[in-house]
């Protein structure tokens, strides 16, 4: 998934207040939405418990990930 991890390195590495690093930051951002909009229109489709805890297996996954990502940008 590294999409965040990248926008974060570039966002660090580009000069304070710039252009270049709003831009990272804002694509880190929009990455993020676009992300949970996702897991939003998939939870709309659960119907039982089953579907629910599959779900929640997948988003909690996908969250510790972007939790490492981020982790990883701050080194």
């Amino acid at each position: 998934m590294k999409r965040i991890q990248n926008y974060l390195i570039k966002a660090r590495e580009a000069e304070p207040l710039s252009w270049d690093q709003h831009r990272q930051e804002s694509m880190g951002f929009i990455t993020l939405c676009s992300t949970i909009t996702a897991w939003s229109e998939l939870a709309s489709e659960c119907r039982n418990k089953n579907d629910w805890n599959n779900f929640a297996k997948y988003v909690l996954t996908e969250v510790q990930e972007i939790g490492n990502e981020i982790k990883e940008a701050k080194k």
